[in-house]
């Protein structure tokens, strides 16, 4: 217990973000779920975790650094704030997803993601959710190669460092099968869970919550702008004392190229989010109805 609370109380971003998902889960799918996603997400990416550090799948080898995370709660030698991150980093790109692949709903400043299970559940959600959970690892996981430098601490470090700022493109292969496995596996649980409810009469009744069609993007965005921001005060406002004076030039040129290189990648994505926000192409009747037999709303419904 007391190793749980530890990872709670130092892994306070871990908690935030944690925190974050079980509300935009609630809000967009229900609590049962949201209680499935953070289970299965969690279970898939603990033995992702363990396959790696055994066996080299899928993430390729790396080695934690045990001394480092005495204080923190380990599972099959995986530090448990570690797998539990895939479950709200798997989601909100799920959701970002199908922010892109849904019409919007706009009635002033409300605006609506109209989602039906058809979209929800399809494969071009599966594949592009997978793809923005590999995105945010693009720029994260260098960053936590990092973790020395910053309060996530040094944790790990791979035995043979790879070609993007020491992290292998093994790693990255790695997230996109993961993401892609939880993704599908919650698509299918929503599927069953959909045809139940169906046969008894009671379908997911959802919140309407103004603008709630926007939380996703700028959830992910803030996760990317959390993980840039720590790079950015690596690379321009760190104590260059914890580093050797030799290697002093090396490390601030590499940290900030890092943070440049990390900026080119998200930023097409912003303008094509915030293009996607103000399109003015309305939903059908069609698509709306679709959206509301799924998910009935009294108050959008009228």
């Amino acid at each position: 217990m007391t190793e749980l609370l530890y990872s709670f109380t130092h892994r306070p971003y871990v908690t935030a973000f944690l925190l974050g998902f079980l509300a935009l889960s609630w809000l967009e799918q229900g609590k049962l779920r949201t209680g499935i996603w953070l289970v299965t997400g969690y279970l898939v990416a603990l033995a992702a975790e363990w396959g790696s550090i055994n066996h080299g799948i899928p993430f390729g080898f790396y080695t934690y650094h045990y001394d480092v995370l005495q204080h923190d709660l380990l599972v099959f030698g995986v530090p448990f704030f570690d797998s539990l991150s895939f479950a709200f980093l798997s989601y909100v790109s799920f959701s970002f997803a199908q922010f892109f692949l849904s019409p919007i709903y706009r009635r002033g400043l409300d605006i609506q993601r109209v989602t039906p299970r058809s979209v929800r559940n399809s494969g071009a959600v599966l594949f592009t959710g997978a793809f923005f959970m590999t995105v945010l690892d693009l720029v994260t996981d260098p960053v936590a190669h990092l973790g020395k430098h910053w309060f996530l601490g040094d944790i790990y470090h791979y035995p043979e460092p790879g070609w993007h700022f020491d992290v292998t493109l093994a790693n990255y292969a790695g997230w996109f099968v993961v993401g892609w496995a939880i993704i599908f596996i919650n698509q299918r649980v929503d599927a069953l869970l959909a045809r139940r409810e169906l046969a008894t009469g009671k379908s997911l009744a959802l919140r309407h919550v103004p603008a709630k069609g926007l939380f996703a993007p700028l959830f992910w965005f803030g996760i990317a702008a959390f993980t840039l921001g720590v790079t950015a005060w690596i690379g321009w406002a760190y104590d260059l004392s914890q580093v050797p004076a030799a290697e002093h030039e090396s490390f601030v040129a590499e940290t900030r190229k890092l943070f440049l290189a990390g900026c080119f990648i998200i930023a097409p994505i912003a303008v094509l989010a915030w293009v996607n926000v103000i399109r003015r192409a309305p939903p059908s009747r069609e698509q709306v109805a679709a959206w509301l037999s799924d998910y009935p709303n009294p108050r959008i419904t009228a």
